[in-house]
């Protein structure tokens, strides 16, 4: 996938799935801004990459807006959405019998 014209917004991107998307897509030409609560670790990133960093709660309809608002003001225009936010426990989801309810 050619991802020069890309301009992307990746939540989780200040660590983890979301931090290595990040500099995969940087690495290859793409517009990135990172959305997470860390503000240290994502303003480092998104620095070391050449990308934007605005600071989200993606709990928070509001904060999440504010931030696609902040990303088309950037770059132009968005492109991609990548969602890495949120952490889970791993957890079984079949068995012998079949599927386990997961709510």
């Amino acid at each position: 996938m050619k991802l020069d014209s890309t301009a992307a917004i990746i939540t989780g991107g200040a660590s983890g799935l979301g931090e290595a998307t990040a500099r995969y897509f940087a690495s290859q030409g793409a517009q990135v801004t990172l959305l997470d609560r860390d503000a240290a670790r994502g303003e480092s990133v998104a620095k070391e990459i050449g990308g934007h960093f605005v600071l989200t709660d993606v709990t928070d309809e509001s904060s999440v807006q504010a931030a696609v608002d902040y990303a088309q003001d950037k770059m132009g225009w968005i492109t991609a959405a990548v969602n890495c936010a949120g952490i889970a426990l791993g957890i079984k989801t079949t068995g012998r019998d079949g599927p386990h309810p997961l709510d």
